[in-house]
């Protein structure tokens, strides 16, 4: 990127931190920067919720494990183009940009091209993970230090001498945290806890000690952080947080439900355009048409199986096509349907899927991109500069992926057969969820008109409820 000159007007950075979840977390500063916005550059762990409120144009970057993301340096590259286009620009991060969210990186960058910017702090996840949970992180007579730490890489785990340690980033790691917290020479007998989904409705904890979590298979997904330290006895399980009723709102005013009372959950739903399914019919049914077919990420891959079964297509549709997929999540899901990746890309970064594609000499193709409705821009560049024509195809909702596989809706599955702790609610109206909306959710028995639509309108009296692992919470 060529360095404009320093005469040039040259926009706004705002590196900010959304907080660790909840959407009401989010500081005003941020909310004021938010609003004035022209770009929103953001990653995955920052919630639609807080996204959908502003106007700014949004672009997502991933950075997560299992779906497509590239490296730092092109966000960074990313950020400071439309910087030196002349606008105002936020980097929204989840938690804070200073606690392990790479800020720092992202600074370094503004000031090689001169960038004026501002640093917005956010609410870190160990500060809410603590809040939510009860869990203080110090505390009289019990724990005078603590450590902020990181799960990778696993091969240099740093073990401070501090009363507590926290340690962000474990949901693959965490056994090898724990052994490397034992060979620096805690007890096993040393209390631990793991939250998961800090301060969002679907937050779990899990405690116990050292020995025990060291000998369970898997203790929890991202994102999740780990707790070392006795304060942990201060957990109860019927704690401020998960006292609260749980109620899925559909409309606009949650002030209907006490705060005290109730935990309002922001159900993200949008009238599907006929285009839009005109669009999905078009591209699915001429599927055949298609030289390539390029699967960013598992959930391209699951939703796109999905409507090639609707509209009367199967993989015998796919038989010219060269499939591509990006990431081992992507592969793996698509060999759940017979079949195996022609080309299977895991690259570090943009210039490595061209260099790749060039040599299998997929260039001058028209290739169909499944994926969310927020379309990659560094993967659209990429096959672009190739000389592709490149048809992106929306199978699902961004934050689709994330929300599907946590919320049910059930008219026949009974209340006794769900495990505690519930808090049931009727549904009251029918106006609420018409027919026709994109919801992020399933049917209790699959039955789906299409991914993501309701395969029958719900009556007032049937059951919706959110189902998370090991509990399940009713709502309205």
């Amino acid at each position: 990127m060529k360095k404009q000159s320093d005469t040039a007007k040259k926009g706004y950075v705002y590196i900010a931190g959304a907080g660790p979840g909840d959407p009401e977390l989010l500081t005003l500063r941020a909310e004021r920067a938010l609003k004035g916005a022209d770009v929103i550059i953001y990653d995955d762990l920052v919630t639609s919720a807080i996204i959908d409120q502003f106007s700014g144009l949004k672009i997502y970057t991933g950075k997560r494990k299992d779906s497509h993301h590239f490296e730092q340096d092109a966000i960074n590259e990313e950020i400071a183009r439309h910087a030196l286009e002349g606008k105002t620009v936020v980097r929204l991060k989840g938690g804070d940009p200073f606690v392990f969210g790479r800020g720092g990186e992202e600074i370094d960058v503004l000031r090689k091209y001169k960038i004026d910017y501002e640093i917005i702090p956010g609410i870190t996840a160990a500060h809410g993970a603590s809040a939510y949970s009860e869990i203080p992180l110090t505390m009289r007579k019990v724990s005078s230090s603590v450590a902020f730490c990181t799960g990778h890489p696993v091969n240099k785990i740093q073990v401070p001498d501090a009363d507590t340690l926290v340690y962000y980033m474990v949901a693959s790691s965490v056994h090898e945290v724990l052994d490397a917290i034992v060979k620096k020479g805690r007890p096993e007998e040393t209390k631990a806890a793991i939250v998961q989904n800090a301060t969002r409705y679907n937050q779990r904890v899990w405690t116990g000690t050292i020995g025990e979590l060291r000998r369970k298979e898997r203790a929890a997904y991202s994102p999740a952080l780990l707790i070392i330290g006795e304060n942990i006895n201060q957990f109860i399980e019927n704690n401020w947080f998960s006292r609260k009723k749980k109620v899925l709102s559909g409309d606009a005013d949650p002030k209907r439900y006490s705060s005290r009372e109730w935990l309002v959950v922001n159900f993200p739903c949008r009238r599907v355009e006929e285009a839009d399914r005109a669009m999905l019919q078009q591209c699915i049914s001429n599927v055949s048409d298609y030289p390539v077919l390029f699967f960013p990420n598992r959930f391209a891959v699951k939703y796109f199986f999905t409507y090639l079964m609707e509209f009367n297509r199967d993989v015998r549709h796919l038989a010219n096509c060269t499939i591509c997929t990006l990431g081992r999540p992507a592969a793996t899901e698509l060999q759940k349907y017979g079949i195996i990746a022609d080309l299977a890309l895991e690259p570090d970064s943009p210039s490595e899927i061209a260099i790749a594609l060039k040599e299998r000499n997929l260039t001058g193709k028209k290739v169909l991109l499944p994926g969310s409705n927020l379309v990659d821009g560094y993967l659209m560049n990429e096959l672009s500069a190739l000389g592709n024509t490149v048809i992106p195809l929306s199978v699902y909702l961004h934050g689709q992926q994330e929300q599907e596989e946590n919320v049910v809706w059930s008219s026949s599955m009974k209340f006794s057969s769900l495990r505690p702790p519930v808090s049931k609610i009727s549904v009251r109206s029918t106006e609420r969820f018409p027919r026709g909306l994109r919801l992020p959710l399933q049917t209790a028995k699959q039955k789906r008109s299409t991914a993501g639509y309701l395969a029958k309108e719900p009556e007032a009296g049937d059951e919706c409820f959110m189902a998370t692992e090991q509990r399940s919470v009713m709502f309205s």
